[in-house]
């Protein structure tokens, strides 16, 4: 299964995102495999992605690992139940960028609302990453690209909040990322939970590895920063 652990700092932010970049190995955890971290901005931890057969083994890396970082003042465990992946389509905006949309509803919403979500048509500058109930913090947490904030704004907007059921829905942009497992790992990981229909898409219509922003000067000039505002 999947699970998200956020870190959240006594007071900086970025030197738990140092640890994690440089501490954090695979070869470390055996037992479970840390798959990447990202940072969003608007929300105050960073967030690390691990796939584990048994949730317990989780406690080990908070327990043995993550104390070594002394600027970690709490953290949650969030569990992604019903993941389902999407493939990142090679054809799209040269601007596209993740951002994270976080929802919170009543239970008998839940169903409704997360099939709505994968089956909705999506468009060529907007489409989903990943979509999953997260019920130990949201209700439900999807991950999409778009090629603008103003795209990513608009569909939280046009077709999420207008949803019955929806008591609220938030959008952060993701700007920084960490991969720990190797590409291939990555990807065979997510095809365990790829979506029905993305089954069917061919390979050499896939891009594998846009997903990763590991550089925030990067990040800030695809999204407008003058070179003198970074």
């Amino acid at each position: 299964m999947l699970m998200i652990v956020r870190l959240y700092p006594k007071t900086d932010l970025n030197k738990i995102w140092n640890y994690v970049e440089n501490e954090i190995k695979e070869e470390t955890l055996k037992a479970i495999t840390p798959l990447y971290a990202t940072q969003t901005e608007g929300m105050m931890d960073i967030g690390v992605i691990f796939e584990t057969k048994d949730p317990d083994d989780i406690a080990r890396f908070l327990t043995e690992e993550i104390v070594k970082c002394d600027e970690v003042h709490h953290t949650k465990t969030i569990s992604l139940m019903k993941p389902v992946f999407f493939p990142i389509p090679k054809n799209k905006p040269a601007t596209t960028q993740r951002y994270l949309i976080r929802v919170y509803t009543h239970p008998r919403y839940y169903k409704n609302i997360y099939n709505y979500l994968i089956d909705h048509h999506y468009s060529y500058n907007l489409f989903p990453i990943y979509i999953s109930y997260s019920l130990g913090d949201e209700d439900i947490i999807m991950s999409v690209a778009a090629d603008s904030k103003e795209t990513a704004n608009r569909f939280l907007k046009e077709h999420i909040r207008t949803l019955d059921g929806i008591d609220q829905a938030s959008l952060y942009p993701v700007f920084r990322a960490k991969r720990f497992a190797s590409l291939e790992k990555l990807i065979e990981q997510q095809k365990k939970y790829l979506a029905e229909r993305a089954k069917k898409t061919p390979a050499d219509e896939m891009d594998l590895e846009f997903d990763w922003v590991e550089d925030f000067e990067q990040y800030a000039m695809l999204t407008g920063a003058l070179p003198g505002d970074i």
